[in-house]
């Protein structure tokens, strides 16, 4: 089953970057792409998934143990990650443009990508301590 919360894609739009909505919601899909690859990856069972930006979920049945429930929950910023690296152009902005989601960027699409996975893990890690 797949749920879209659109209140999460709205929070995480808002600290990532409303001037650049489309790639936000690119990351989002990019993100969940990442988780379910994973779950396949695994042999997991994909009950449901969530879409909720970087606060989405995703629910696996039939993993072997608590590292297999790892790598799902941080597959999703690393796919992230992954496109931000490969595209390229993360080292040309600004330091402070990195972290201001106002900040008119020269290649947003990377910037973009790392700043949700950054957001995406800082969640993961809340959730679960």
């Amino acid at each position: 089953m797949l749920a879209i919360d659109i209140i999460g894609l709205i929070i995480t739009a808002s600290l990532i970057g409303l001037r650049y909505l489309p790639y936000v919601f690119l990351a989002s899909l990019i993100h969940e792409i990442g988780r379910m690859t994973m779950a396949f990856f695994l042999q997991g069972q994909v009950e449901s998934v969530t879409a909720a930006g970087a606060f989405g979920a995703t629910t696996v049945h039939n993993l072997q143990g608590n590292m297999s429930a790892l790598l799902v929950i941080f597959s999703g910023p690393l796919a992230n990650y992954i496109v931000s690296a490969t595209v390229g152009g993360v080292e040309y902005e600004k330091t402070a443009a990195l972290f201001n989601p106002f900040a008119v960027l020269k290649h947003p699409f990377a910037v973009i990508n790392l700043r949700f996975a950054v957001l995406s893990i800082l969640f993961n890690l809340k959730t679960l301590f």
